[in-house]
Order: structure tokens, then C-alpha cells, then sequence
């Protein structure tokens, strides 16, 4: 009897060790309650590489105990463990998304909240992997920037603007004469409008264009309204349609110089051009990237008068034999004259071309010294040198394909010079004058190449008696 006595104060008692280390070891308890998202964002746009915030608000009575983000295909296992319990709690957890993830692909991530109890709840998070950072595409199709438009019976100005992006959201139009304001939506749009000026003037239409993520492109085009063919100024070409006259990196169509001189101030123009072989044919318009609205040629009935047409067609002014001109045009009486002469200033032995990204041919940049094969971008050890033309000392050509300089951030552009010992004599070009055709002995600014030049094969021809460098695209 004894025996069993013992037995059962043992088992009692066992029991009563074990019951206690439960109580003791598990932090959960008996609740009646269920984890509740009171907010919770479940959809995120973003793209490889960046880092996304997971957040969220949950409550329970009973305390959240802790939270789970869970997704294997990222290596996520992250749980957040609150020995406080608290009722509500506010989650933020940041995470960088792996970088050679695919672009707009779709993953679900999933959030468990567990509360003192050990009840759980889940809800999932879906990434998408599509954030656009690309702000719209503004296409401003008429009126031509820089068009000098004759005021007549109405419709002076004729808005033709073409939008495109990934969801389009706002169209904003500002100006002395237009401002609008319209809510759009897909992914392009069309606008037009035909617009009355009463008053003559410089007019300035600033677009803007908006996306639903809130990125924005701004884009202007300006014009000359006037009551007779007066120019604020006036370009010479030997391009005969729209797209060659826009196929120069630094612009086809020649500036010209305008006479100062009292009652010529916008009607007499001055060009110097050479002519590469007999019977050159060029002609003059006063907007920089089209023959329209203007283009005046020669009266091939009158000689030495203009006439004025509306696009290429205009008959071209002709330049009989090789060599330099100096063309002066004066819209009051629609004439022109040309004059060849022979320039008087120094020529040079050789000319090259300095900078980063410039190359001569598939190895071999304006970054590779000339003397031991080393990187040297920018600098006269690395020059590489134009070809001179067989029949013009002033004259020189070299062919190049532009591409992003390999593991080097500096910018992507060129100088000009003629000496390999040092930097003078060089040339940089009026950027900040608006001109990079336009070269300047001694000043100017570096040329850095737009993106959109990358990867494309050109030819360079500097004259050094007209300072002027073209870039035709091969």
C-alpha cells in the first residue's frame, strides 16, 4: 500500500513539474481573437535593383507577437519578433530587390502576422516589376521652331502636337496667346489647333506632358509672326528635303550673318560657303530645320533675284565653280549676289580630333596615346588625325563611329586641334552661342555628344578657313 502511495505522489507530482515548465517555456496563450490588417498595401510598382517598403497596420487584442515576410525566390525569410506584444503594430520593412530580376515580371509575397496566442494570419503582397520612370515623348509636329510665319487672313499658327508614353495623364499648353490644361489618358494622344494671331510678335508655345506616375517632358517651339518678310535670322543649305537637313549632329543648314546696318536689320543676309564641286546648288531659308514655311531660290528668269516658295522645290541658287563664296540676299527687292573669293589666312600642316568616346576604328579611340597605347581621353597625346582634301588646304575629313567610352564616366565629346606637342592651336564649338556648328579658334565649349549620336558611324569635315564642322551620319 505504501508502494503504490509513492507511485501515484510521483506521478502527481510529475505532472505538476511538466504542466508548470508548459506554463514556464511557451509564450502563447489561450485567446479568442484573429490578427487583423486594419491597412495594408498590397500592390508595389518598382523595378530590379530598387528597394521596396513592405507596410502595413495590424491590430489584435490579444498583442501581435510577430510578423513574416516570406518569398523563396528572392531568399526572403525575415520574421519580426515584438516581446512587447503590442495591439497595433505598424510594419515597414525595406527591401532591395535582386537586381537580374526580370523587368515587368510579377511576384507574390506573403506576410504573416501571428499574435500571442500563435494565430496567424496571412495576406500577400504582389510586386510588379514595372515602375516607369520614362517620362512622355513630345513630337511637335507643326509649327517649325524658328519659322517666320506672315500674318494674313487667320490661321497663322497651326498646333499639330503628337504624345506617347507608357499611360498618359495630363497635356499642358502655355503661351501669350494659348494656355490649356487637358486631363488624358492611354498611351498617345493627338493634338491640333489652328490659332488667329492678331498681333505680330515672337510667340513661345511651352508644352508639357505628364504620365500617371507624375513624370514629365517639357518640350517649346517658337515663331515670328510678322506683317511683312522680315527675319530674326536666316540659314544657307545645300540639303534638298526636311530629313537631310536634320541628319547633322550639330545642324546642316549654315548661319549666316545679318547686316546691322539702318533698314537691313532682318532683310540682308550674308553667307561664305565653299562649293565642293561646279555648279554647287544652294538655297536660303529663315527657319533652321525645314524648307517651310519659307525657302527662297533663284528667279531662274531674272538673274540675280529671289524667289520665294514654301519648300524645295524652289529653284536653287547656283554656284558655278569650285571654290569660296561670299552670298548676300535681301528680301526688300528679292535679290542676291554671289562673289568667289580666295581666302588669305594660314593654313595648317595637320589637324585632329581630342576627346572621349571618338573612334577611328574598332579598337582604337581618342582615348588611346598615340606614343605608348595608354588611356589618355582628352588630350593632345591622343589625337587622331583628319585626312586634308586633294584640291582644299582649309579642308579636312576623317571618318569616326561614336560610342560610350568603356569603364569611364566622363562625358562623351570632342575639341579640335593641330598640334600633337600641345593644346594650341585647338578649337572647341559655340554651344553656348547655339551654334555647335560654328567653330571657335582658341574658346568655345566642349562638345559632349546626346545619346542618341551613340553607336552610329559619321563622317566629320572641318573647314578651318570657314570654321565649320559638319557630322554626316554614314
Amino acid at each position: 500500500m505504501k508502494t503504490f502511495k509513492t507511485k501515484l505522489l510521483f506521478v502527481i507530482c510529475l505532472t505538476a513539474i511538466m504542466i508548470s515548465c508548459d506554463d514556464e517555456d511557451g509564450d502563447s496563450v489561450n485567446v479568442d481573437s484573429t490578427p487583423e490588417f486594419v491597412s495594408f498595401v498590397d500592390e508595389i510598382s518598382s523595378l530590379p535593383g530598387d528597394v521596396i517598403t513592405f507596410e502595413g497596420v495590424v491590430s489584435d487584442p490579444a498583442g501581435v507577437k510577430s510578423v513574416n515576410l516570406k518569398y523563396d525566390s528572392w531568399f526572403l525569410d525575415k520574421t519580426i519578433i515584438k516581446d512587447s506584444l503590442p495591439d497595433i503594430y505598424e510594419l515597414a520593412y525595406s527591401f532591395k530587390v535582386p537586381e537580374d530580376e526580370e523587368e515587368f515580371s510579377v511576384h507574390t509575397i506573403a506576410i504573416t502576422t501571428t499574435n500571442a496566442g500563435d494565430v496567424s494570419t496571412t495576406r500577400d503582397v504582389v510586386v510588379t516589376l514595372d515602375r516607369d520612370i520614362a517620362a512622355p515623348t513630345i513630337n511637335i509636329i507643326s509649327p517649325v521652331d524658328g519659322a517666320t510665319i506672315l500674318m494674313g487672313s487667320g490661321n497663322e499658327v497651326s498646333l499639330n502636337i503628337e504624345l506617347a508614353d507608357r499611360e498618359l495623364a495630363e497635356l499642358k499648353i502655355e503661351s501669350d496667346v494659348l494656355n490649356e490644361t487637358i486631363a488624358i489618358s492611354g498611351d498617345s494622344y493627338s493634338y491640333t489647333n489652328d490659332l488667329d494671331i492678331t498681333s505680330p510678335g515672337e510667340y513661345t508655345f511651352t508644352i508639357s506632358a505628364t504620365d500617371a506616375t507624375g513624370n514629365e517632358a517639357i518640350a517649346s517651339v517658337s515663331v515670328s509672326i510678322v506683317t511683312d518678310l522680315q527675319f530674326n535670322a536666316m540659314f544657307l543649305t545645300d540639303e534638298i528635303n526636311d530629313t537631310a537637313l536634320n541628319q547633322d549632329i550639330f545642324g546642316i543648314p549654315f548661319t549666316t550673318t545679318g547686316s546691322q546696318a539702318t533698314g537691313e536689320n532682318g532683310y540682308v543676309f550674308t553667307a561664305r560657303y565653299y562649293a565642293s564641286s561646279a555648279n554647287s546648288e544652294v538655297r536660303f531659308i529663315p527657319q533652321q530645320a525645314s524648307f517651310a514655311p519659307f525657302a527662297f531660290g533663284a528667279d531662274i528668269n531674272n538673274p540675280g533675284k529671289l524667289v520665294l516658295g514654301q519648300n524645295a522645290s524652289v529653284s536653287p541658287i547656283v554656284l558655278p565653280e569650285v571654290g569660296y563664296y561670299e552670298i548676300t540676299m535681301d528680301v526688300r527687292d528679292l535679290s542676291y549676289t554671289i562673289t568667289p573669293y580666295t581666302p588669305t589666312d594660314a593654313a595648317f600642316d595637320q589637324v585632329y580630333i581630342l576627346g572621349r568616346g571618338v573612334y577611328v576604328d574598332a579598337a582604337t579611340s581618342t582615348c588611346t596615346n598615340n606614343n605608348d597605347g595608354s588611356t589618355q581621353c582628352w588630350h593632345f597625346n591622343s589625337g587622331k588625325p583628319f585626312t586634308q582634301d586633294g584640291t582644299n588646304t582649309y579642308l579636312w575629313a576623317i571618318d569616326v563611329t561614336l560610342r560610350d567610352q568603356p569603364s569611364d564616366e566622363g562625358a562623351n565629346g570632342f575639341i579640335l586641334n593641330a598640334n600633337t606637342s600641345g593644346w594650341a592651336p585647338f578649337w572647341r564649338v559655340d554651344v553656348s552661342g547655339g551654334d555647335p556648328s560654328k567653330t571657335i579658334p582658341g574658346g568655345g565649349n566642349n562638345y559632349v555628344f546626346d545619346d542618341s549620336a551613340l553607336d552610329k558611324d559619321y563622317t566629320f569635315i572641318f573647314d578651318t578657313h570657314l570654321n565649320r564642322i559638319i557630322a554626316k551620319e554614314r
